[in-house]
């Protein structure tokens, strides 16, 4: 790949920097541990916004084995194998959360949503979903995630932190902590990744 010159790199890099002050610090604290896959992206993002150039598309690395066709079989396990272990995410809808919890109206739901009762995000078709892991055997949010919840900016951001092993909680997930009554523990990471603090 030929070198940017400079101008332009600082125009990048101020692209960069302002979109990473838009992330949450567990967002940051994950690309700034993968490089590799920060690398990727943007030659992908580059790859894709010079389509139409008239010079033609020209696939261009950065850093790594040139890019090699596979199929989808293949991708999918090439990826299960760079991504965290664990069973696809049980989605819930309005209505099922509802039905779970023992709420009479999907307006109860949104209700617990806003109060950050509860972990949900708009979904890519229609309405919000909500994780079925931040329920309890009895099928109850679990204690203290109203402490966690508020703290992000959107819940997409909030479950990838709760679900996410962390370096501050000795390796353990904060969702598995909550899960185990350890509430002050778990919304001090959140108060602290929240203010910067990646310990």
């Amino acid at each position: 790949m030929a070198r940017a010159g400079g101008e332009k790199m600082r125009e990048l890099e101020g692209v960069l920097h302002e979109a990473a002050g838009r992330l949450s610090p567990a967002h940051v604290a994950a690309l700034v541990a993968h490089p590799d896959a920060v690398r990727s992206a943007l030659a992908v993002a580059a790859n894709v916004l010079t389509l139409d150039d008239p010079r033609g598309p020209a696939l261009e690395t950065i850093a790594g084995a040139e890019p090699v066709r596979v199929g989808a079989e293949e991708a999918a396990g090439r990826l299960a194998g760079r991504t965290r272990e664990s069973a696809p995410e049980t989605l819930l809808s309005s209505d099922e959360l509802a039905s779970r919890v023992g709420l009479k109206t999907r307006q109860s739901v949104h209700d617990w949503l806003k109060k950050g009762r509860i972990v949900g995000w708009r979904g890519a078709r229609r309405g919000h979903v909500f994780p079925a892991g931040q329920l309890d055997e009895r099928g109850r949010p679990f204690d203290g995630l109203d402490r966690v919840a508020g703290l992000f900016d959107d819940g997409y951001a909030a479950w990838v932190w709760l679900t996410t092993e962390l370096p501050a909680l000795d390796g353990a997930t904060p969702l598995t902590l909550l899960a185990g009554g350890e509430i002050d523990r778990v919304a001090k990471a959140a108060e602290g990744d929240r203010q910067g603090d990646f310990a």
